[in-house]
């Protein structure tokens, strides 16, 4: 795949002919702060904290600049050492100037201009060589890839427009994908503050009539949910694949894993929604579907005597239990929680508001994975 208007065969290079090479200086965890003076990136950041490209960064530091080594704002960095080879593939384009660059860091920078662009560079190492130079890296429990191996590579590259052109594009990609990434997290930070208001009472719902509902009662968890245990309805390992119909969730992660066309025992619309509940790390999922069981280590916990069980949901995400970390603790401990209930109208209103915002959520990560899904096609075709 390519850009109109380019032409001509893309060449090999290794990169011992185009690129100088150097490391950082040490950049202790507590000398790194968000708070200091003179921006700075440390190794383990290139994990967590930034992707293909840098365009601002996060943490300072206070260290004297005579000790410092600077980015110019063509850099490319590499961890040289991380638990997992296949991370310290993982290159970053610094585009900033005077960034202090950290130790157990390799760093690249050009040997001649208009030969590369760092950024797809970048793009190109994170695509075609991670792999490649996870098989370079040397130790046991840590493992460490020196500019030494590094030499040894080859990257193809087109002419220094069309890599410009490409960078380009995928940046802008990447920008969107960040944007979209922030209005998902100022969608969940606005559920957890509305949460917060409501079971707090400080925001009050009101009937048909304009009226405030009736003050709320607290009740014990117990006596307003039941629960049932997987058996017959269990599904193997072999018995699901995404082609299938039947939704499966499965315990331990509280998600649909996949789909089974195994029918027998699958719960009945009639006896929907319910709540998953986990016996490993009792968390807890809201399913409003026609599902089976993966594993016995979940509860399904059913709401009774008229209760809306999306607000009783919603109510325990708001509790912070501490049951051993076992569901099987159910019976004993969390069955005696007691949290404040509205009346079923409220409750209602509640659940109806907390869920618009949910599917609010979810249209916008179904996009951040169509723009995902993009730049992983675009990068599968844009590189020789």
């Amino acid at each position: 795949m390519r850009f109109p208007g380019f032409e001509g065969e893309y060449r090999s290079y290794s990169f011992e002919d185009i690129f100088l090479f150097s490391t950082g200086k040490n950049i202790k965890q507590s000398e790194a702060s968000p708070e200091f003076e003179t921006p700075c990136v440390r190794y383990g950041e290139l994990y967590h904290l930034y992707n293909e490209v840098i365009n601002e960064v996060i943490n300072k530091t206070n260290l004297d600049k005579s000790e410092l080594v600077f980015s110019k704002g063509n850099e490319i960095l590499l961890p040289s050492a991380g638990e997992d080879p296949l991370d310290i593939g993982s290159a970053s384009a610094l585009t900033i100037e005077g960034v202090a660059i950290g130790r157990t860091i390799n760093i690249l920078r050009p040997m001649n201009i208009n030969v590369y662009s760092h950024t797809y560079a970048s793009y190109y190492i994170n695509q075609k060589l991670k792999k490649k130079i996870s098989t370079l890296a040397k130790g046991v429990s840590i493992s460490n890839v020196y500019n030494s191996d590094l030499r040894t590579l080859e990257i193809v590259l087109p002419s220094f427009s069309e890599q410009q052109k490409i960078a380009k594009f995928l940046s802008l990609l990447n920008i969107r994908i960040t944007t979209q990434s922030k209005i998902i997290e100022g969608l969940k930070l606005l559920k957890n503050t509305a949460s917060e208001s409501v079971f707090a009472q400080q925001f009050r719902f009101k009937d048909s009539n304009g009226n405030y509902f009736s003050d709320w009662e607290t009740r014990e968890l117990g006596k307003v949910l039941d629960y049932e245990q997987p058996t017959n309805y269990l599904v193997s390992n072999t018995e699901y694949d995404d082609n299938f119909e039947i939704p499966v969730v499965t315990a331990g992660k509280t998600f649909i894993l996949g789909y089974t066309n195994e029918i027998e025992g699958v719960f009945e619309k009639k006896r929907l929604p319910v709540i998953i509940f986990d016996d490993f790390t009792t968390a807890s999922q809201y399913v409003e579907f026609q599902f089976k069981a993966k594993s016995s280590a979940m509860k399904i916990l059913n709401g009774k005597d008229g209760n809306n069980i999306k607000f009783i949901y919603e109510a325990m995400q708001m509790i912070n239990y501490k049951i051993g970390g076992h569901g099987r603790h159910w019976i004993s401990v969390f069955s005696e929680l007691k949290i404040p209930f509205p009346a079923l109208g409220e409750q209602t209103k509640i659940a109806n508001f907390l869920t618009s915002i949910d599917e609010k959520i979810k249209v916008e990560m179904t996009l951040l994975q169509q723009y995902e899904n993009q730049k992983k096609y675009f990068l599968q075709n844009m590189f020789v």
